[in-house]
């Protein structure tokens, strides 16, 4: 299984002109006996369906989820893009040798490797390939298997209370990495940090719209943050916590 991750990466860099970077969890190299997949973005439409045509006439690579078959056509022959443009965010997940995932993802506004990097949550995913420059790009702060929150990524300077839930969505990924063996103490104090801000948030508009959702993110809040300060102490996390948390960070 390592061989045939480390041939779709070998086999994505060495494609050529493609406005797009490899990125995520692949960067950190293969896990035995975990779940793996290749993130490919691309920069822009031109790309996307260049890298989506590459796999789909590569018989390594094959369509099996009924979904992802119905968005590469509604993409591939759709003048318009159909109801996926209109998204902003599109992934179309093809199978490689019937083992391994590769998404291909077009994220309009992420033009480049940094604006890809800078949004995510962790500083130890937010590592790339660039496919034109063939080069790296590294923002993690290498601390070795300390993982910190992105200090690049702006939502975690100015917590907007209406997208709360994109950012602590994440949470998941401190659980995960955790098992990997990082230390992830630090992205969990920060989403703790960001929660008590959400606890202070004043509602300064006269508007009852407002009122419930400020009233409601202040109790989400607490209930995360419960469950966050048990993970710290404990590092260890029930289903039905996880289902709580899913559920509870749904509704921020």
């Amino acid at each position: 299984m390592e061989e045939q991750f480390n041939n779709i990466i070998n086999w994505i860099k060495n494609q050529e002109n493609i406005n797009g970077c490899i990125t995520g969890s692949c960067m950190l190299g293969y896990m035995d006996g975990e779940k793996q997949d290749v993130d490919v973005f691309a920069f822009d439409e031109t790309a996307f369906t260049k890298l989506l045509y590459l796999l789909h006439f590569n018989p390594m690579f094959q369509l099996l989820d009924p979904i992802e078959k119905w968005k590469f056509k509604d993409w591939t022959e759709n003048p318009y893009k159909g109801s996926l443009k209109k998204l902003g965010l599109i992934t179309i997940k093809f199978k490689y040798n019937l083992a391994i995932d590769v998404n291909i993802i077009f994220k309009e506004k992420s033009n480049n490797i940094f604006s890809v990097l800078s949004s995510f949550d962790m500083d130890i995913i937010a590592k790339g390939y660039d496919l034109r420059t063939k080069q790296y790009l590294d923002l993690s702060e290498n601390n070795g298997m300390i993982a910190s929150w992105n200090k690049w990524n702006p939502a975690f300077y100015k917590p907007d209370i209406w997208k709360i839930g994109r950012v602590l969505r994440q949470f998941q990924r401190v659980i995960k990495y955790h098992n990997r063996g990082y230390n992830t103490d630090l992205v969990t104090k920060k989403y703790i940090e960001i929660l008590n801000d959400m606890l202070e948030y004043e509602n300064i508009f006269n508007s009852l719209k407002v009122e419930e959702k400020v009233e409601s993110v202040k109790k989400t809040s607490l209930i995360l943050i419960n469950i966050f300060n048990k993970w710290l102490e404990t590092h260890s996390i029930t289903k039905d916590e996880l289902i709580l948390l899913d559920q509870t960070v749904k509704i921020l």
